[in-house]
């Protein structure tokens, strides 16, 4: 049986649109080493470390789960202090403008709180011809599955239609947990390895996705 043409791409932000591993990694060693904490210094180490929930990756790095809320609570004001200096991935903007002229209807669902998304996405208005973004209502980074479903079905979304493009393994969780097809970038939060290990398709970047989508 022939696939359903895809008409919606559903896209991550944090390391898929937006290039903030190396900002993200800066920021936590940071964090590792007030706390006196092994820092993870490179982004391999970091792409073989990162992952969902963040409470499970923080304990992971060392960091006590009683104070979880505090150091997230750190971390994002940090992150958020700097956000305008984190670049886009360098062909995010020529990518969702080859699926708009393709007439893909294009939406950013991410893990982050809406109103810090909100924020960022402001200061980038390349992605103005977006359906409005879906975020999470707090800064922990729980699941985006709950988010996701209710915004297909307000929309009248069909998941044979629908495309998500992600970085991490939570991102094919998420896709399989709606039913909908997924693809990975190799270039963000999570290593290669890692995410073909779990059965993904992957691609080297956003350019080869477009070219496989559109082309």
């Amino acid at each position: 049986m022939t696939a359903a043409p895809i008409r919606w791409i559903i896209w991550d932000w944090n390391g898929t649109l937006l290039d903030d591993v190396a900002y993200g990694l800066a920021l936590t060693d940071r964090l590792l080493r007030h706390f006196h904490l092994e820092p993870m210094e490179t982004v391999e180490n970091y792409r073989e470390r990162f992952g969902f929930p963040i409470v499970d990756y923080y304990a992971a790095l060392g960091f006590d789960r009683f104070i979880f809320p505090t150091v997230a609570v750190i971390w994002m004001d940090e992150y958020m202090r700097g956000d305008a200096s984190i670049p886009l991935q360098k062909d995010a903007v020529r990518t969702a403008e080859r699926f708009r002229d393709h007439g893909l209807e294009q939406v950013i669902i991410s893990a982050s709180k809406l109103e810090n998304l909100q924020a960022q996405l402001k200061l980038r208005p390349q992605f103005d011809f977006f359906s409005p973004p879906c975020g999470l209502s707090d800064i922990y980074a729980g699941s985006k599955v709950d988010i996701a479903r209710a915004w297909m079905q307000r929309q009248g979304v069909s998941k044979d239609e629908t495309l998500l493009i992600g970085d991490t393994l939570h991102d094919l969780e998420v896709a399989q947990a709606l039913g909908c097809r997924c693809v990975l970038v190799e270039n963000g939060h999570q290593s290669k390895k890692r995410l073909q290990a779990a059965g993904a398709r992957t691609f080297p970047n956003l350019t080869a996705i477009a070219d496989w989508l559109c082309p």
